[in-house]
């Protein structure tokens, strides 16, 4: 591939967040493309930067995770979105999915989990 799969991070926890940005442009596959700290401003910034796939916290203030993809789904169908949760909290992963979320990958997990996961999901969309 010539080009690197563009990721729109959303996430309110800033040192999380700067945790996933260097994860996942240690992995030549992604570029993050824009940072997110609410739900509103990942909707807003989808919109303007385009990306590949969005990696999106559950639980943010405001517009939390699980409505600002099904607000991504409206705009944005086929848009790969995997939702990352620090909780195990099952109701909240299975309201995230109905929204529209592809995957789901735990926070203790990203590290392991989440290049690999978005790099199928991105894959498999050609």
């Amino acid at each position: 591939m010539g080009s690197k799969y563009r990721i729109l991070v959303a996430e309110d926890d800033e040192a999380f967040l700067d945790t996933l940005v260097v994860l996942l442009e240690q992995d030549g596959r992604f570029e993050v493309a824009g940072q997110a700290r609410d739900g509103g401003a990942a909707v807003e910034l989808a919109a303007k930067v385009k990306p590949h796939a969005i990696v999106m916290d559950i639980e943010m203030p405001g517009l939390d995770g699980v409505e600002a993809t099904r607000a991504l789904r409206s705009s944005s169908p086929s848009l790969p979105i995997v939702a990352v949760s620090g909780h195990d909290y099952e109701e909240r992963v299975l309201e995230i999915r109905s929204a529209g979320a592809d995957d789901y990958v735990r926070k203790a997990r990203v590290p392991e989990d989440l290049p690999s996961v978005l790099g199928e999901l991105l894959t498999r969309r050609g």
